[in-house]
């Protein structure tokens, strides 16, 4: 897998997007215990990239993941919290704080399925999960659009003055 990664990080951006989609395909087709182990080695594997090229995968697989139908977004995300559990917590909590980063940088639909998919997978996984709120709509400020910030505690940011506001 590490090999594999690396080679995905250093292809050029089209190629590394085909790659990214056919490999989060085959996640969603293995069976659960599988699925969970290859997320948890993919996500071990992103962590011993360069920063950038770690950052750019991350929001890579996080707007191919908001793209996809709804029940396989749910299907990975769900694995991808599942496998949170077997690699360190670390290695987990940087590329939970990466994929956070990234959302905000979705177009606003894809952001609203990978968010609304995160609820729903929060809700499943019952009062261990973080709670937040999904809104409908962005809110203004300053006759701007607030930057939604966060994926468990969100909350919209002016970008204007930096009035924060709970989503």
């Amino acid at each position: 897998m590490e090999d594999m990664i690396r080679m995905m990080a250093e292809a050029p951006p089209e190629e590394r997007k085909n790659m990214m989609r056919d490999r989060l395909q085959m996640f969603v087709n293995m069976p659960e215990e599988k699925r969970v182990d290859s997320i948890a080695q993919l996500v071990t594997a992103f962590s011993n990239l360069k920063p950038e090229q770690r950052e750019e995968l991350i929001q890579g697989r996080t707007m191919l993941v908001a793209s996809m139908p709804e029940n396989d977004r749910l299907t990975l995300i769900s694995s991808r919290m599942k496998a949170g559990m077997k690699i360190p917590k670390s290695v987990h909590e940087s590329d939970m704080q990466l994929t956070e980063k990234a959302v905000p940088r979705l177009p606003e639909d894809l952001r609203r399925n990978f968010t609304g998919t995160m609820e729903v997978v929060k809700k499943k996984m019952g009062p261990a999960a973080p709670s937040s709120a999904v809104t409908g709509g962005v809110p203004l400020h300053h006759d701007r659009p607030m930057v939604l910030k966060g994926v468990f505690g969100k909350k919209y940011v002016c970008t204007v003055c930096g009035y924060k506001r709970p989503a």
